[in-house]
């Protein structure tokens, strides 16, 4: 009998020492919590990029009072980024073309190719960046009468503002509003001179793709 007990006792001391061995080993087991990861944004405009817009225009070819014209238009931008934190700089040049026309007095104006070199100053929203811009414009007027036609290009200045935001890593969207005062210049025809000039605005929407 007195075997038997010791029997016992010595086989329950041997299975709580390996269910204790077990219990360590299971807590050994236990994953550990995950390392936090630090979230870095992928916002970033620097580099080169070439897109293009549609644009529609509207404004006074200066004769006096000035008179309404409109149009709508099209072109191709490029320009290059730097960005120094979430602030966003660089130069961007531009060329249209515009169907701005308006007839007065049996005059015939008509805008065809114009083009801006401009600063941009820009403040990254992430993924939005909103934009002040500047420079100088030209434009290509053509003025004619029934008989004779001239041909000028006129200089300006050109600023505006806008929004262009993130599509993908590559692509970017843009609404944009310029505001232009070109010169005027005196046209020689055969019903006499004439002075035609162009204020104008200019509002656009553009596609484009950042290298």
């Amino acid at each position: 009998m007195r075997n038997i007990t010791r029997i016992l006792a010595a086989s329950a001391i041997a299975f709580s020492a390996v269910s204790l061995a077990r219990a360590a080993d299971a807590i050994d087991e236990i994953p550990s919590a995950p390392e936090s990861v630090d979230i870095v944004s992928s916002s970033n405009w620097e580099g080169a990029y070439i897109g293009g817009k549609l644009t529609h225009q509207w404004g006074k070819v200066k004769q006096g009072e000035g008179y309404d014209a409109d149009g709508f238009g099209g072109g191709i931008y490029s320009g290059y980024n730097k960005q120094d934190g979430q602030i966003v700089y660089g130069g961007e040049v531009d060329l249209n073309y515009s169907s701005i026309d308006r007839t007065y007095n049996k005059v015939k104006a008509d805008q065809g190719l114009n083009g801006s070199l401009r600063a941009r100053l820009g403040y990254d929203l992430n993924p939005a960046m909103v934009y002040a811009t500047g420079g100088l414009a030209a434009t290509n007027l053509e003025v004619s009468d029934k008989t004779s036609d001239s041909n000028k290009t006129l200089l300006g200045l050109t600023i505006g503002a806008g929004v262009e935001t993130k599509i993908t890593d590559t692509i970017t969207a843009r609404t944009e509003y310029r505001f232009t005062n070109y010169q005027t210049q005196t046209f020689g025809l055969d019903s006499g001179n004439v002075d035609r000039g162009l204020k104008e605005h200019q509002l656009n929407v553009g596609l484009g793709v950042k290298f």
